[in-house]
């Protein structure tokens, strides 16, 4: 009565050490995707990926698989055993390629929030978006006119303004989930339209000055309204 009872306990610790092996894949790796082309039909890659053995040991069991029937060109067999005795020698792998960082954003990209509404070239939407094709350059003439379109394009605006003969009633979003640099980004990129002589660029640390005090967009306007701005 003990014995079947004796045989499905092995049973059992050999399905699960089998399922731990699984468990191990290749690591990445130039000659990985033929490692796994070429051996994962007859080996379970889990007993492969456990091996740590020396590259003569490696070109010996590529023989011998051969010889059984694996069917590799030349080149083939020699990227194989350089994967095997890179990745799954007695020496540690090389450390894998740091990941590439991400390009950083430009102006033009950062303003394609924008564009939605006042256009790819920042020529606006009349009667519903005013253009900011030479109005941004007539704000930064104007005396506060600088402070305040950083503080527009942070906090929105809203209310009734003209801009260039054409009256706007709305509310402009503001955009202060963008960071820092990126508000300084399309800043930059609105000037880049027209700009007074001598324009000193926007800077991170202006926007991150500017978001000291929090304004609502009526608040924004009535900064506007105050300073009598184009």
């Amino acid at each position: 009565m003990r014995k079947p009872l004796w045989i499905l306990t092995i049973a059992a610790a050999s399905l699960g050490g089998y399922l731990a092996l699984s468990q191990f894949t290749l690591p990445e790796g130039p000659g990985q995707e033929v490692v796994l082309a070429k051996c994962q039909a007859c080996h379970d890659i889990g007993f492969v990926a456990r091996e740590r053995l020396s590259r003569e040991r490696w070109d010996a069991i590529i023989n011998e698989m051969v010889i059984r029937g694996l069917q590799v060109t030349p080149e083939e067999r020699a990227t194989i055993l350089d994967y095997l005795a890179t990745y799954l020698g007695t020496e540690p792998p090389p450390a894998p390629p740091p990941a590439q960082a991400a390009a950083p954003k430009t102006g033009a990209q950062v303003y394609a929030n924008c564009q939605g509404c006042h256009g790819p070239q920042g020529e606006g939407n009349p009667p519903a978006f005013p253009p900011l094709k030479g109005h941004v350059e007539n704000l930064l003439k104007a005396e506060g006119g600088r402070a305040y379109l950083l503080l527009a394009v942070l906090y929105g605006v809203q209310g009734e303004v003209q801009i260039m003969g054409q009256n706007y009633t709305g509310i402009m979003p503001g955009f202060a989930w963008l960071s820092d640099d990126e508000l300084a980004l399309v800043l930059n990129h609105l000037v880049a339209w027209g700009a007074p002589e001598g324009f000193k660029p926007y800077t991170p640390e202006e926007v991150k000055a500017a978001r000291a005090k929090a304004l609502a967009p009526e608040e924004v306007l009535k900064l506007r309204q105050g300073l009598k701005l184009p």
